[in-house]
């Protein structure tokens, strides 16, 4: 049991904050980190370089003005990459993004860069299963995004969702009405599923398609079945279901 000290200063506050080109190190290195349920990305795929160009290049880079950052005693403790309009997302990703990150890892692949199994898997799975376990998203009809990722640092001080509704508040300055997202957990239900069928408020989340996800038993070896889900809805009943669930799951 740990007793606090009552004449110890407080502990730092949280402060969320809009990203500035200094902190894209500091996002990579989160990504990296807490990838794969923690486990980090150098456990599944050795080339942090490409892992952080493909999941954070197109937001620090091309839409830095929907992105954010928690700062905890001068320390980036976690961080919310957004996307206020999709479709201008998919276009740089198939352009610039993806073309540079796929010819780097085919040449390193071939090259003999990559030494470790499951980074052979993973490439193998990535070139011939990845596009074909990509369940449809409504871009058009629910046009915004974010990823968000938090250090322990940052867990129980509501840092997710002052994140989330900042960076709401700002899509819907924007013009957009109508949010998206993407989750890969068990097929028998994850948190996510949880929070979205077991939080009685009215409105949830809606799931609008789903599809088999063999990421992890084609390259861990894990043979638990899991699913690549997606859910919608509207940016205004998002916030209201979200306002709910962090105050019961302290996020």
């Amino acid at each position: 049991m740990t007793i606090r000290d009552e004449n110890a200063p407080p502990a730092p506050e949280v402060t969320i904050r809009p990203y500035r080109p200094a902190d894209r190190e500091a996002v990579r290195a989160i990504c990296r980190q807490t990838a794969f349920r923690n486990l980090g990305s150098d456990a599944v795929f050795e080339d942090g370089e490409l892992f952080a160009d493909y999941f954070t290049a197109y937001y620090t880079d091309h839409e830095p003005e929907s992105c954010l950052v928690a700062e905890r005693d001068g320390k980036i403790v976690g961080y919310l990459t957004g996307c206020v309009f999709t479709r201008r997302m998919i276009r740089v990703m198939g352009w610039r993004i993806v073309p540079s990150v796929l010819s780097r890892m085919i040449f390193r692949y071939l090259t003999g860069r990559y030494r470790k199994p499951e980074t052979r898997r993973a490439v193998k799975w990535f070139l011939t299963r990845s596009w074909r376990e990509a369940p449809p998203v409504p871009v058009d009809a629910f046009p915004t995004h974010y990823h968000c990722n938090v250090l322990r640092d940052g867990i129980a001080r509501n840092v997710y969702s002052r994140l989330a509704f900042t960076f709401l508040d700002l899509a819907v300055a924007r013009g957009s009405a109508g949010i998206h997202g993407q989750i890969d957990e068990p097929a028998e239900g994850g948190l996510w599923r949880r929070m979205v069928e077991n939080t009685e408020v009215g409105y949830a989340p809606q799931f609008t398609a789903s599809a088999e996800s063999t990421f992890l038993r084609d390259v861990l070896g894990i043979e638990t079945a899991m699913v690549n889900r997606v859910w919608a809805g509207s940016i205004p009943e998002f916030r209201f279901w979200l306002t709910r669930v962090a105050k019961r799951y302290r996020l």
